[in-house]
């Protein structure tokens, strides 16, 4: 049996591991915007690892052209990420058929998406979906936390709340209310203490407001 490469055990590796807050699989490169949406929520997170190439299960249904696929890449995060994004693609080989591994870095600097209309918003990664940022969360992106904090000097409620997100992946201040039993008022003192020293980010979607886990980078 033919020894496989570094490069395809360390990709074959991300796809056991599936798709979550460092990979995502498409089968083949998705429309210009919708890429480089992908690569700016990474760079916006910790990174991460985009396989072109894999579907949604995770089964290996290659590529035929690996240029014309890198080229679209390209482009998609030149022309529509700011700062642009340059990210590292390599081409490789699983059971005979061609996978593009695209691999973003963390960004040293927030990264908007710009549409075809002009129009940018700012994207991070939440375990496997892109979503877009709340002002707040921008802005954190950009100059950090403001107040610092560590976990040992939080409170009961406080470290309650973090619990949670980690196995629910987002929350809304009246989800978590009822959670906690407390009042609306305690628990935003709670969602603004947590989201200023940069323990949680907040989204704006469809005119909801939840919130997630900030991932350390």
């Amino acid at each position: 049996m033919a020894k496989i490469s570094d490069l395809s055990a360390h990709v074959l590796s991300l796809i056991k591991n599936r798709e979550g807050a460092h990979t995502e699989f498409k089968r083949t490169t998705p429309a210009p915007f919708k890429m480089a949406k992908g690569m700016a929520a990474m760079a916006n997170t910790i990174g991460g690892n985009i396989l072109i190439g894999v579907d949604d299960g995770g089964t290996v249904v290659g590529i035929d052209d690996a240029q014309e696929e890198k080229e679209l890449i390209l482009r998609a995060g030149r022309n529509h990420c700011l700062p642009p994004i340059e990210p590292e693609i390599k081409a490789v080989s699983i059971s005979g058929k061609t996978v593009l591994w695209v691999v973003i870095k963390p960004g040293r600097e927030r990264c908007e998406v710009r549409d075809l209309q002009g129009n940018a918003r700012v994207y991070v990664r939440v375990a496997d979906k892109n979503l877009p940022a709340s002002k707040k969360t921008v802005r954190s992106l950009q100059d950090g936390p403001s107040i610092r904090l560590s976990q040992k000097n939080l409170d009961r409620h406080e470290r309650r709340l973090l619990d949670y997100l980690a196995r629910h992946q987002k929350v809304t201040l009246q989800e978590f209310c009822e959670h906690a039993n407390i009042s609306r008022r305690r628990a935003a003192r709670i969602f603004i203490k947590l989201e200023k020293a940069c323990f949680i980010r907040s989204h704006d979607f469809d005119k909801k407001v939840f919130y997630t886990l900030n991932p350390v980078k």
